[in-house]
């Protein structure tokens, strides 16, 4: 019984870390994704419609979107995981 409550409390603590680490990434990620769609908007205001530079540009976007739902994820994840993880240490109190 007190290895099997061991166990899951380093199951938890793992939990917590990678919630933890997930966290960090997304915050570290996240305004650079923003400054280089920002970037990439206004540069598409100064480009010629027809260019190969703007679809480049265009390429990018999409690219960058990605990036932001894949972190967008990645945080909603994190965040459940550390209000489940709260409400487990809760109970073993």
């Amino acid at each position: 019984m007190v290895e099997s409550h061991n166990t899951e409390k380093q199951k938890y603590r793992r939990l917590t870390s990678m919630g933890k680490i997930s966290f960090s990434i997304v915050n570290k990620l996240y305004n650079p994704i923003d400054a280089t769609n920002r970037f990439i908007n206004l540069a598409l205001q100064h480009i010629e419609e027809d260019s190969q530079g703007r679809q480049f540009l265009l390429e990018s976007k999409v690219g960058i979107r990605k990036m932001a739902v894949l972190l967008n994820r990645l945080n909603t994840y994190a965040r459940k995981m550390e209000k489940e993880l709260n409400e487990i240490t809760k109970k073993e109190r």
